[in-house]
């Protein structure tokens, strides 16, 4: 699966516990300290995945914490508050789309696309080029990029996910596969014209948080 290749180590697990998700909800700053310590980092990545603009998705980031804090109080406790803040961080992202007057299209099958099978020589050249695996990414439509996004680069569960999108698990699991075979439509001519880089194993090409 060529989203494999967007894994990355899984986020340190936040502690999570009724007693957390009240204190938070109450606005307790240690709480909310910690998780802007854990989390401002994989917020920063989500934003520059989702639009590729550093500067911009430093400012969305910096957006993201400060619409968080002061919408702490609509945190339902339903989900752990990372889960939520990155429902925070999805919608500051596509708002800003939506400034820019990039319109989301409606998600849409491609049955003429295979599923991917690219060869350990692909995926070794793949991970020596994160390049070409990010620009694919930018590529995708808008709901595959924010799922894969909050998938590979947030940790957030396909549940998780689909309580913040609005939708169920299985049309998250849905966006995933169509993301992936787009995704490999757009990587395999890159990976062809790059020619035969050498031999490489077989592997995940993890992106640093």
């Amino acid at each position: 699966m060529i989203l494999a290749l967007l894994s990355i180590e899984p986020p340190t697990v936040a502690a999570d516990s009724e007693m957390i998700r009240a204190r938070f909800r109450r606005g307790d700053r240690e709480v909310w300290d910690r998780l802007v310590h854990d989390e401002h980092g994989r917020v920063f990545n989500l934003h520059l995945r989702l639009i590729g603009d550093r500067e911009a998705a430093a400012d969305l980031t910096q957006d993201t914490f400060a619409e968080a804090w002061r919408c702490a109080g609509s945190y339902s406790g339903n989900a752990p508050p990372r889960a939520w803040l990155y429902g925070v961080a999805a919608n500051v992202s596509r708002n800003w789309l939506r400034r820019q007057g990039r319109h989301e299209p409606e998600d849409e099958v491609d049955e003429t696309l295979p599923d991917p099978q690219p060869t350990a020589d692909e995926v070794a050249l793949l991970r020596e080029r994160t390049d070409l695996v990010l620009h694919a990414l930018r590529e995708l439509p808008e709901s595959y990029r924010r799922t894969v996004a909050m998938r590979y680069f947030g940790g957030l569960t396909g549940p998780e996910i689909a309580q913040i999108e609005g939708v169920d698990a299985g049309t998250i699991r849905w966006r995933i596969h169509e993301a992936n075979k787009r995704l490999w439509a757009l990587l395999a001519p890159a990976v062809g014209e790059e020619g035969d880089d050498g031999a490489g194993q077989d592997g995940e090409l993890r992106i640093a948080p």
